[in-house]
């Protein structure tokens, strides 16, 4: 054998060691920004998420996801996503409502009467062009179906002092998040509304910053306001779902075959949450209860709040307020 021959061959096994040894090339990371605790619904979804992705796209992306708001609090989460620091943010459909204004009525406080007359508008040409318009200014769309993923079977208020009637909202300090329809509506029915990020609230009960919180059913024992917010109420304040808004850019970038892992990880993913739902569902009430000290009325009677309210929205309608079209495509919801 001569020298270069043996040369070629040592080169050849040299590389072929090298190839051998080289690690794999790495996942491509999405970010994640939850305001949830990992072991809450929402958390075990996301995670669950986040596996489905990486084993239906063979591992070449991974999602890493950030619980209890570690990036920011969703104001600033929701500027990082539209300039695509992060891409994937799970949450309110409130929060889009700084692009487009009228978005803010999905969250319209007892203005629907159920969640499938609700699924019906979010499902609809009025609401998916505000969508449309959410695209065009901040570079954020929405994975999947929004209404696929309930935020919690129903509506409740917790707060430090018995809420009997509408009456005692009256001076009620409540914790609200930054929308200005949530404001004005629960100021209309009386309350002192104070902004607070989700993590705070907790604290901000415990220190008398405010008095209550509204929340959906099953996130009242991940978050344990039930210790410092022990009067419970189910309001049925307005159908609400989790909308996965992800960054644009990043969305399109992905193959076909990436888009589809993704929106299959989704509908599974949403799947799961709602069996969680249905088995903490099931236990929710007799599980509070046995809470010292704990009050829990989940027939609490609504139609005071519904009455009031029909003054609000028609007050809004009669100055020109409400956005074009949103109380004909309520109605065709309804129908």
């Amino acid at each position: 054998m001569s020298l270069i021959t043996r040369i070629a061959g040592i080169a050849t096994i040299a590389i072929g060691t090298i190839a051998m040894t080289q690690p794999a090339a790495a996942a491509d990371v999405w970010r994640l920004s939850s305001m949830m605790t990992p072991d809450s619904f929402e958390g075990k979804a996301y995670q669950k998420f986040a596996d489905l992705v990486s084993e239906y796209t063979d591992g070449d992306i991974e999602v890493k996801i950030y619980p209890n708001e570690q990036i920011g609090s969703m104001d600033s989460v929701i500027e990082q996503l539209s300039q695509g620091i992060i891409q994937l943010a799970p949450s309110s459909l409130s929060f889009m409502s700084r692009w487009e204004d009228s978005i803010r009525y999905a969250s319209a406080p007892f203005l629907f009467d159920n969640y499938d007359q609700w699924s019906t508008f979010i499902d609809g040409d009025l609401f998916q062009s505000w969508l449309g318009t959410v695209e065009e200014k901040a570079n954020i769309t929405v994975l999947g179906n929004i209404p696929a993923m309930p935020r919690g079977t129903f509506r409740t208020l917790l707060s430090n002092t018995p809420v009997t009637s509408v009456d005692d909202i009256e001076g009620l300090k409540l914790r609200q998040f930054q929308d200005q329809l949530i404001i004005d509506a629960w100021t209309y029915l009386g309350a002192e509304v104070r902004v607070l990020p989700w993590g705070e609230v907790y604290d901000g009960i415990n220190r008398g910053i405010v008095d209550a919180v509204t929340s959906p059913a099953e996130l009242i024992e991940s978050t344990r306001f039930y210790e410092v917010a022990p009067n419970i109420i189910r309001t049925d304040e307005y159908p609400q779902a989790v909308a996965w808004m992800m960054n644009a850019k990043a969305w399109d970038k992905l193959t076909p075959e990436q888009q589809a892992a993704f929106e299959r990880a989704h509908s599974e993913a949403s799947a799961y949450s709602r069996e969680l739902l249905e088995e903490q569902a099931v236990s929710l009430k007799s599980d509070l209860e046995a809470k010292k000290g704990v009050s829990v009325n989940f027939d609490f009677d609504t139609a005071p709040f519904v009455e009031k309210m029909a003054v609000f929205y028609q007050e809004r309608a009669d100055k020109g307020e409400l956005p074009e079209g949103l109380m004909d495509a309520v109605q065709a919801a309804k129908q």
